[in-house]
């Protein structure tokens, strides 16, 4: 069963806000703009926008693979915030 929740905890909160801010890390370094990511990714520009800024946006795992795949990295480089 698929988690819908409206609330999240505070680590839910900073694990999104993180994803969106190495999305943000990862497609300024590869020098495209959030409409070409969305563009590449099949996804919205409002959807990219939205995770890049600092307001909560949950995301699903296809997203996560769309946006990676565009950026040329592993999903899993969009978790690792070292």
């Amino acid at each position: 069963m698929p988690i819908s929740r409206k609330t999240y905890t505070e680590k839910e909160k900073q694990f999104l806000k993180n994803i969106g801010f190495k999305i943000q890390f990862l497609r300024k370094k590869a020098g495209m703009s959030q409409n070409e990511l969305a563009e590449k990714s099949d996804l919205s520009y409002a959807t990219i926008s939205h995770l890049e800024s600092t307001s909560v946006y949950g995301l699903s795992i296809v997203a996560i693979h769309r946006i990676a795949n565009a950026l040329g990295v592993e999903p899993d480089q969009l978790m690792k915030f070292d």
